[in-house]
This record gives C-alpha cells, sequence and structure tokens, in this order.
C-alpha cells in the first residue's frame, strides 16, 4: 500500500477521514536547540494540484537520505541533491562522513560506517541505512534561507514517481519528536502550539506559548498537565510514598527490552542491577545521545530553568518508563538509549541513529559476537503528526529505521499519543500496515493508547482509530522516579508549629526523594504493554534465526492484544 492509513472494513470512509485535529506543543527550548522552524499549510510549496500539508515541526537546513556515504547514497540520491544544490544555490554535507575531515563524527565514537564495516555489516546496513545530510547555502548566496521542505518538493516534483530508493520519494524531511507524556509544559513556556488551522497561524496558540495553562493547549494531551488532579500536588506528574523493592525476577530467559527516551536516573530497583544495560555500546562505540554536562535530565531534573530550578516537564520520563516495564516483566533485561531532552523533544536524525546501532548490536548478539543476547522489544514514547499522514511509507526518516528492526524479529511498540484524535500519529501509526507487515515477513509494529484505570475506557486524551491497536492502562499511573529530584516547588501550605500544635503543611510537588510518582499519558501505557510482551517471551524457547524469530514475535504481537489487561 502506497500509505500507512490502516485498514478497517466495518468503518465508513467518512468517519475514518473526520479527523479531530490535535493541538501539538513544541516548546521553544526545541526549536531554539534544534534551531526548527515549522511548516505552514498557508504556504507551503505544493506540487501542482497537490494536497496541502499538514503542520509539523523540522529542521529546514537537513534532509533524511537513504543509503551509507561511500556506499549506495553517493550513486543516487547524493548526486542528485547535488545537481538541485547548484540550481538552489546550497552545497549538500553529509553528516557522520568518514571521509570528511572539516565534519567529523565526534569525538565519543566513529562514524556508523566504520562501525559497521569493522563489525562485518556494512553492507547489510546500507540497503536500509539512513542519513543526514545538511543543506550549507553558498558562499554569497543572496535570497531566503534553504529551507529543506521546498528542497524535497522541488526534487519530488523533478523526479516524479519513479520506483527507484534512489528517488526523492524516499527522502524526508528531519522532524522534531515530542513525548507521550503528560507534563505541566510540554507546550508550555514560549513553545509553539500549533494544529492543521486549530490554534495555527493567527496566534491563538501558535508563537508565545498561549497554549500553556491547563486546557489551552490540552488537545495534544502533551502539556494538559492537570489529568491528575490531586489538590495540592503539581500538575501531571507528582510524588508518592511507596516503600516497595523490585519485582523479583524469575529463573527464566531475559528478554532484552530497549527504552529510548531521557535516559535513566538514580534509583534502587536499577542502580546496579545485572537486567539493566544502562550505557549500551556496540563495537565499543556507545549507541544514544550524549548529554553535555548539565543536560542529563535524569541526574536532576534541572536543564531548562537554572535560575528558577523548576524541575524540567519530561524529567523523569525515563525512569518511570523503565518502572512500568520492569512492573511489568521483572526479568527483562532494560537497555537504556538517551534520546530526548528534558523539555521532551527529540531530533528523528538522533533516534534514526540510535536505532541503527540498536540493529548493529541486534545483529552481533545473534551472531554471538558480543557478550550479550539478541534485541527483542523497542519502546518509544514519542511520536509527531506527519505533513503527509496518507503517503509517508517510502520515506527514508524514522519509519525505515523501525522496518529495519520488525524484518530482523524485534517488535517495535509505540505510544499512541495525547491528541484525542484519530489523526495517525508517527512512529505509532505504523502498526495500521500490521496485515502487510505479515505477509512480507516483518512483525507488526504495536501501538497503544491508555486507558481509564478503573472502568478500563479509554482515556480523554488519548489518541484512537483503526491504526491504535491495543490499550493499557495510562492514567494516574505509579512507576519509579530518579530518587535525586528535589525541584524548587514548595507546598501551598506552610503553618508553623505553635504550643501544642505541630507544624502543618501541604507536600512538596516535586521532591521525589520516595523513588516513585504518579503520571499520565499514552507514554506509560505502551511501556506496559512492551513489558507484557517481554514476559510473554520469558516463557518462551526462542530461536536466533531470524524467519523463527519474525514468526514467534508475531504470535506474541496478537497475544498481546488479545490478553490485554
Amino acid at each position: 500500500m502506497s500509505g500507512t492509513i490502516p485498514e478497517n472494513d466495518s468503518a465508513d470512509d467518512a468517519a475514518r477521514t473526520a479527523h479531530n485535529f490535535p493541538i501539538f506543543g513544541v516548546p521553544a527550548s526545541a526549536f531554539r536547540r534544534f534551531h526548527a522552524t515549522v511548516l505552514s499549510p498557508d504556504g507551503a510549496d505544493v506540487i501542482g494540484d497537490g494536497e496541502t500539508p499538514h503542520p509539523t515541526v523540522y529542521r529546514p537546513d537537513r534532509l533524511l537520505l537513504p543509503g551509507l556515504p561511500g556506499q549506495s547514497l553517493d550513486a543516487g540520491p547524493l548526486e542528485e541533491l547535488r545537481r538541485l544544490g547548484k540550481e538552489m544555490g546550497f552545497r549538500p554535507v553529509v553528516e557522520d562522513d568518514p571521509r570528511a575531515p572539516d565534519d567529523p563524527p565526534g569525538p565519543d565514537r566513529g562514524s556508523l560506517v566504520d562501525l559497521a564495516r569493522r563489525l562485518g555489516y556494512l553492507e547489510q546496513l546500507d540497503r536500509v541505512a539512513r542519513v543526514v545530510v545538511k543543506l550549507v547555502p553558498d558562499a554569497g548566496r543572496v535570497g531566503p534561507p534553504i529551507d529543506a521542505w521546498e528542497v524535497l518538493q522541488r526534487a519530488r516534483a523533478a523526479q516524479g514517481d519513479a520506483d527507484s530508493d534512489s528517488r526523492a520519494r524516499a527522502w524526508s524531511l528531519c522532524h522534531i519528536l515530542m513525548a507521550s507524556g503528560y507534563g505541566s509544559g510540554v507546550g508550555y513556556g514560549s513553545g509553539v502550539g500549533y494544529g492543521s488551522g486549530v490554534g495555527y497561524g493567527s496566534g491563538v496558540g501558535y508563537g508565545s506559548g498561549v497554549g500553556y495553562g491547563s486546557g489551552v493547549g490540552y488537545g495534544s494531551g502533551v502539556g494538559y498537565g492537570s489529568g491528575v488532579g490531586v489538590p495540592g500536588s503539581a500538575d501531571g506528574r507528582i510524588p508518592v510514598a511507596l516503600h516497595l523493592g523490585p519485582p523479583a525476577p524469575a529463573r527464566s530467559p531475559s528478554p532484552a527490552v530497549a527504552i529510548l527516551d531521557t535516559g535513566l536516573g538514580q534509583h534502587p530497583w536499577f542502580d546496579g542491577s545485572p537486567l539493566v544495560v544502562p550505557h549500551p555500546t556496540v563495537g565499543g562505540e556507545p549507541i544514544g545521545v550524549a548529554f553535555p554536562p548539565g543536560e542529563d535530565p535524569e541526574v536532576d531534573g534541572v536543564t531548562l530553568d537554572r535560575v528558577n530550578r523548576f524541575l524540567d516537564p519530561m524529567a523523569g520520563h525515563g525512569t518511570f518508563i523503565a518502572g512500568m516495564v520492569r512492573q511489568h516483566c521483572p526479568s527483562s533485561t532494560l537497555v537504556i538509549v538517551p534520546v530526548m531532552y528534558g523539555d521532551g523533544a527529540a531530533d528523528e536524525a538522533d533516534i534514526i541513529d540510535a536505532l541503527q546501532r540498536l540493529l548493529l548490536w541486534h545483529w552481533v548478539g545473534v551472531d554471538g559476537t558480543e557478550d550479550h543476547g539478541p534485541l527483542d522489544v523497542v519502546s518509544l514514547s514519542f511520536g509527531y503528526y506527519h505533513e503527509t499522514p496518507n503517503a509517508v511509507e517510502d520515506e527514508a526518516g524514522l519509519f525505515k529505521a523501525v522496518r529495519a528492526l520488525q524484518e530482523n524479529g524485534v517488535c517495535v511498540v509505540a505510544a499512541a499519543g495525547n491528541g484525542a484524535t484519530t489523526l495517525p500519529f508517527w512512529p505509532a501509526a505504523l502498526a495500521g500496515g500490521h496485515r502487510a507487515d505479515v505477509k512480507v515477513g516483518r512483525v507488526p509494529v504495536l501501538s497503544v493508547g491508555a486507558r481509564n484505570p478503573s472502568d478500563g475506557t479509554v482515556a480523554a486524551f488519548s489518541n484512537t482509530g483503526a491504526w491504535v491497536r491495543t490499550y493499557r492502562c495510562g492514567v494516574a499511573v505509579v512507576s519509579t522516579m530518579p530518587e535525586t529530584f528535589d525541584g524548587s516547588l514548595r507546598g501551598g501550605v506552610d503553618v508553623p508549629a505553635q504550643p501544642g500544635r505541630p507544624e502543618r503543611g501541604t507536600p512538596d510537588p516535586d521532591d521525589y526523594s520516595s523513588g516513585f510518582g504518579i503520571w499520565s499519558g499514552s507514554s506509560f501505557a505502551s511501556p506496559a504493554c512492551a513489558g507484557d510482551m517481554a514476559h510473554m517471551m520469558s516463557e518462551e524457547s526462542f530461536v536466533k534465526d531470524t524467519r523463527s524469530r519474525v514468526e514467534k514475535m508475531t504470535e506474541i504481537v496478537e497475544r498481546a492484544i488479545k490478553e490485554e489487561s
């Protein structure tokens, strides 16, 4: 199929297309960090009388292209982009290119190409790899800044619908993805909250953080923040007192669950545990984002507002997710891969790089060349709304990296998002193609929405639709938080002691020294399901050959859907 809007034979066509367009908040801190911009439907270039794109946030000076430098990238996509650059006044520069001494990969690791070659998987990875290409303006160029969307449309118009993977239909923007957990501030501060015409472009919810509060900017749930609603407590995420040791692992296989998120903070459930890989490497090189000093959102939770020392909106997100997986599968091995910052934003390029290195991690595990087994599950609690949701399947970006894992017998579990919409939220919406996945021998993506804890109804904020394949509890969930978190907020009531009367007050709303908290969002429904799948795997005898792994994992995906708890 050309797109991944899911099959739904029983649904009325009108009902499937009449989406409730969400508001999707991206904070100003993310725009500054990634030099990002918003694709405005009002002025976006389109090919002929083509469909007006949906708004999305992306990096305007980058494109994602198929292949590796020095391999298939050079023969097709890069050469075509160079020709277009001569017309438009820019020079394409491949990031992470070992042949470019003026653009080294980084101080902590070599290029992906050199790593894959050293491990013996260069040709394998080249068939599925995607790379970042920077669009560098020519010296002396006069005119508006180079914009990746315009370049992409020009390339696609010139090339038409050719079938080659080098064609521009396989190129894509480099998007900014956001967490799927509620917090009082994702979409906060001076962020840009947008939706297809709803609060977009006319200033309401657009340029300067109107879309903050509790409810204004509610739409996407990211930035909703009052889902728990406990008086005297912080919105969204609140500490709780809970004295509970780590769940005891069974004597069974330990499925490997990779958690791509903000990382992992200090907590007795994880500190020193043999079932945690806090800093995974492949070929001796790290996997994931290496945060600069002071930027790790899981240390003290304060990376954005160092003046007032408020906790970051998504600080602790990764630790909370790790606790969810651990509760549902005590014997799982948690592979911690940082890709997301404390404001809940992640660069698609960072996620793709992490997934490609995890694919290498999986291959060496299958082949037994490193001291660990294969990868079983990948948990993703973030996403975005695509500019052309009806035609994304062939693009070079995140989707290809996910497909490569599926084809190798790894299950990807993704949060459905918090937009209270049926509009596909990516990459979770790849689950809409589950029938096609089974036909071609891929493990289906499992998309997970949030439901309420008491009656099992779908949470008011959760995305729904035929592409959402299952649900788990995602409201008022209890899980682990870093014990080091203690922000600057204090209780709203503080009554000094008096003769015969003790000091009294309301609780400190951001002191997590207890190590536990309550949070809401599909971010936490998804790892619960990932943990359920891992638990089912721990009861199975797994083989390493790819075909058998795909068949067994596909069976477990269907069991996880049927055994929703």
